[in-house]
């Protein structure tokens, strides 16, 4: 049974990876309802080596753009000696975008940090009431996204310092990760379809360097669920390309609002039931 429980878990995480409803909210719901016993002594295991499933699905997806910042790297390491460093960054657009990523990473990291070293995200994700709450608030954020406004087709470096910093804040269970960067990019006047790219880019780095800072190889290699977690992991992958490409024509048609009332009942029932 712990097997299924844990296939059931991939599969939500994958789907609320990219959909606005937030798989860390999810995941730890799910953990305090089934009580996987095998996993109670490394409770971060699975949800890293499932946060890395979805972001393998970012990258394939995403492949062209992503192969696209090695170029950008690639063109500003050649221009610092050439003395042209300047004139690239001015005219290259995956150089641009590559710097813009590593811009609204920054913050992102920072508060991350901050925020697991506090205990509150291990504090949220293990009390209904304040997972409860976070839940509810995504769906004030969600319901935001309606007000913002298509009014510029380029991102600035202070737009993408500010939707960091909304990355950041996601950090917390129940809190979407792409609800928050896609919403706040629409309210700063970014286009539906720019939006969603830069959010699903922006939490490559993310994903990453948070499963560097917390996996724990011995007590991977020690764990005694990990043929269990493969099928955990397979299911994360499968789901979260599918949920990438249904979120990716949601933004474009404006509706990315609709899991409000969805994020808003289930932090209700998190909070009742829980």
């Amino acid at each position: 049974m712990e097997a299924i429980y844990i296939a059931i878990l991939g599969a939500i995480q994958g789907a609320t990876e990219f959909l606005p409803v937030s798989s860390s909210g999810h995941l730890a719901a799910g953990q305090m309802l089934f009580e996987i016993e095998s996993l109670k002594d490394q409770p971060l295991l699975l949800e890293i080596l499932l946060h890395l499933a979805t972001l393998v699905a970012v990258i394939i997806v995403y492949r062209k753009e992503v192969l696209s910042l090695f170029t950008g790297a690639k063109n500003l390491l050649f221009a610092i000696p050439s003395g042209k460093l300047t004139q690239t960054v001015k005219t290259d657009a995956a150089a641009q975008l590559l710097l813009l990523l590593a811009l609204g990473t920054l913050p992102t990291g920072i508060m991350g940090i901050l925020f697991e070293k506090s205990g509150i995200v291990q504090t949220v994700s293990q009390t209904p009431l304040f997972l409860g709450i976070s839940f509810i608030t995504c769906g004030g954020i969600l319901i935001s996204s309606r007000f913002g406004i298509e009014k510029a087709d380029t991102l600035t470096w202070k737009t993408a310092l500010i939707i960091g910093l909304a990355q950041g804040f996601a950090v917390m269970p129940g809190i979407s990760r792409s609800g928050t960067t896609i919403a706040v990019a629409l309210l700063l006047g970014i286009n539906r379809e720019q939006a969603a790219r830069f959010s699903f880019l922006l939490s490559i780095p993310a994903i990453l360097g948070a499963a560097l800072l917390e996996i724990d190889m011995a007590e991977l290699a020690a764990s005694n669920a990990l043929g269990a977690i493969t099928g955990g992991v397979i299911a994360s992958f499968l789901f979260g390309i599918l949920a990438l490409h249904v979120l990716i024509r949601l933004v474009k048609a404006g509706r990315l609002w609709l899991f409000a009332p969805y994020v808003a009942v289930i932090g209700i029932c998190t909070i009742l039931f829980l």
